[in-house]
């Protein structure tokens, strides 16, 4: 009966990472559907939170029961579908929160077959759970970062194009044909959801939640105010380019100042698992230990923690709001 259930459990294990190698090479691999999803992705997102701003309950065809009773439910499951929205990924939230899942399962299974210490196999699971969380974090990082770095240059050339006779909107949409990802797709975007009637003030609200920066938000506050209240368009854009541009080098020079904290946070945070490896490669027998035995892992618990806190720490003291 145990051998049956070993057995059991190792193929259940397998043919979750078989699925799971064949998602994520569907999802990121594929370069027939990777075009095609982010479009279709960027229109329905556009319909749905078009719908959302009006107070409409509408959903699209391709959501599932499951997806909309969890988006009404779940506030997770809406933080989840920011995350996705913000990071550009072809990835819904449900298949998000199944990757997860088939990760967080694979690493129990790995280690009950192990008999590995059940705090430590807690603790491993929900890290190796949540590094799809992680990847797509950075990835809306990096990306608000450069839509940062080019948004001053991108509201020289608008306030240039309504200066030559243009209007705002056609000005937006030669944004989105001229300029790279990500500001490119992000006004390409928002010129399509003004061509299906959407309001105004509802796409640039859309706009700020998409990529959720500080000097988009800037431009996105004038915009409604010049809206609302009328007045030069241009002199404002050209004074807020101003202003921003200058953030954009005291934010470099902040970057600059702390580069030797964020140096000392990758050096110590590798040290242990350099040593570990070349430790592992002289003597494994030696090493083994950290792993097979409780005294090990509890000491593996309490190294880990002390380094999340000592990441923690630097990532607050280097991390500087402009």
């Amino acid at each position: 009966m145990t051998t049956f259930l070993i057995s059991f459990i190792v193929f259940v294990a397998v043919m979750l990472i078989m699925l799971l190698v064949y998602s994520v090479w569907l999802h990121f691999f594929d370069r027939r559907n990777k075009a095609k999803k982010m479009r279709l992705q960027a229109i329905l997102n556009a319909v749905h939170w078009g719908g959302q701003s009006q107070g409409s309950a509408q959903t699209t065809q391709q959501e599932s029961a499951l997806e909309t009773w969890l988006r009404s439910r779940s506030r997770t499951f809406e933080q989840l579908e920011n995350l996705i929205q913000r990071a550009h990924s072809p990835l819904t939230a449900g298949r998000l929160m199944g990757l997860m899942l088939a990760l967080f399962t694979v690493v129990v299974v790995l280690g009950l077959l192990r008999q590995t210490n059940p705090l430590l196999l807690l603790v491993l699971s929900v890290a190796i759970a949540s590094m799809p969380v992680q990847w797509l974090s950075r990835q809306a990082n990096q990306r608000r970062q450069l839509f940062g770095d080019k948004l001053p240059e991108t509201l020289d050339y608008i306030s240039r194009a309504m200066r030559a006779g243009h209007s705002l909107t056609s000005a937006l949409g030669m944004v989105g044909k001229e300029f790279p990802d990500p500001i490119g797709q992000e006004f390409k975007t928002v010129f399509d959801e003004i061509s299906f009637g959407i309001p105004f003030k509802d796409v640039i609200s859309q706009l700020a939640d998409r990529v959720q920066s500080y000097d988009l938000n800037f431009f996105v506050i004038s915009l409604k105010i010049q809206h609302e209240t009328g007045g030069n368009l241009t002199e404002l854009l050209d004074g807020l380019a101003k202003t921003l541009r200058e953030r954009v080098k005291l934010r470099g020079k902040i970057r600059t100042l702390s580069s030797e904290g964020r140096a000392s946070a990758w050096v110590l945070g590798s040290m242990p698992f350099l040593l570990a490896g070349m430790l592992t490669l002289v003597n494994p027998s030696y090493m083994s230990l950290l792993w097979t035995s409780s005294q090990g892992q509890t000491l593996l618990l309490i190294g880990g923690g002390l380094m999340a806190v000592g990441f923690f720490v630097l990532n607050s003291i280097v991390k500087i709001k402009v």
